[in-house]
């Protein structure tokens, strides 16, 4: 994660970096964890075309943003908790006004013996609560806040929005487009 956060800041985003924990004997900056997949960012130069307004960009030291599709442009956004954003192929959108603001995605201590990504890495992640935006080839905006009872709903971007079925995104698996992708150029940059 700390690739993607020290990118973003470079071109002027507002990215807090989350102070130093341990977890199995190491020391970490836990955050913000933020996932671009390769659909949406192959390399630094496209940062600039994804973020044309960095410093419109604000996501806190506790959050968790994972966004996938080439489609769509990321002109304003406060985050301070858990967002997932999926542009269908083909489809092309703007996000711009989106305050997003839940529970987010915590981190809990974890020794599991069971499971050995769990067991190296110290911890699991609970998705206590999660905002997903899916843009959709039909030019409509999709989202949807998966919480716990009782919580309230987070802000909903300024476009026309429904509830949709959402899925969980792995952070530790590629997705299957990406586990294809044998590509080792792109934009000018070479990926060593």
């Amino acid at each position: 994660y700390a690739a993607v956060r020290k990118i973003m800041q470079s071109i002027g985003c507002d990215i807090t970096d989350a102070k130093p924990a341990t977890y199995s004997g190491i020391t970490i900056v836990p955050g913000p964890e933020i996932v671009l997949k390769p659909s949406f960012v192959s390399c630094p130069a496209d940062y600039k075309v994804k973020f044309p307004n960095p410093s419109s960009i604000k996501i806190s030291a506790r959050s968790s943003l994972v966004i996938n599709g080439s489609g769509v442009v990321i002109e304003s956004l406060d985050l301070d908790g858990a967002l997932v954003i999926d542009c269908e192929e083909g489809a092309s959108g703007v996000i711009s006004d989106l305050v997003v603001k839940n529970d987010g995605w915590k981190k809990v201590r974890d020794g599991s013996r069971d499971n050995e990504i769990i067991r190296m890495r110290g911890y699991h992640l609970d998705k206590v609560e999660t905002k997903t935006i899916t843009v959709t080839k039909d030019g409509i905006v999709d989202a949807k806040s998966v919480s716990p009872p009782n919580n309230e709903a987070v802000s909903s971007p300024k476009n026309e929005a429904r509830d949709v079925d959402t899925t969980e995104e792995s952070l530790t698996e590629p997705a299957p487009e990406e586990a294809e992708d044998k590509t080792q150029f792109c934009g000018g940059c070479t990926i060593l």
